[in-house]
């Protein structure tokens, strides 16, 4: 079970809940796996491998299903995407404060993946160009 759009969101909700150590815990022994989660946590196999408190989160949430853990990679490059794209926003859609080659070079992507993410997320923030500029003659009311 992922969320949508590919990402694992729980994993995030699972960290603010029960902290970093837990995330490592579970990614360290389950990463990249798919697992049974137990409707019961205490005593189960992966208790002992992740330990209790992460196993009654999962529970809590997904007992009786089985669910696709990220490697801890994943979750790396999961991490990194999601600071490209802030780093997007924050230098700008329209006109950046930051050069795409700025970008580029500090997550270690190309300038044109900066240009298509940039471009990806104006259309989803609707935020275009020419939304953004003043008609150069704007009609005027007569009375």
């Amino acid at each position: 079970m992922t969320a949508a759009g590919g990402q694992d969101a729980w994993i995030d909700l699972l960290e603010s809940d029960l902290g970093q150590a837990a995330v490592l815990r579970l990614l360290v022994n389950a990463g990249g796996q798919k697992r049974a989660i137990p409707k019961r946590a205490a005593g189960s196999k992966l208790a002992g491998e992740v330990g209790l408190d992460t196993v009654e989160w999962l529970a809590a949430r997904f007992a009786g299903t089985l669910l696709d853990i990220p490697s801890k990679r994943g979750r790396a490059r999961q991490d990194n995407a999601s600071l490209l794209r802030a780093a997007i926003l924050e230098a700008g859609l329209i006109e950046p404060s930051r050069s795409a080659n700025d970008i580029a070079t500090e997550f270690g992507v190309t300038t044109v993946w900066v240009h298509t993410l940039r471009a990806r997320i104006r259309a989803e923030h609707g935020t275009h160009s020419e939304q953004l500029q003043l008609p150069l003659f704007p009609e005027r009311r007569r009375l």
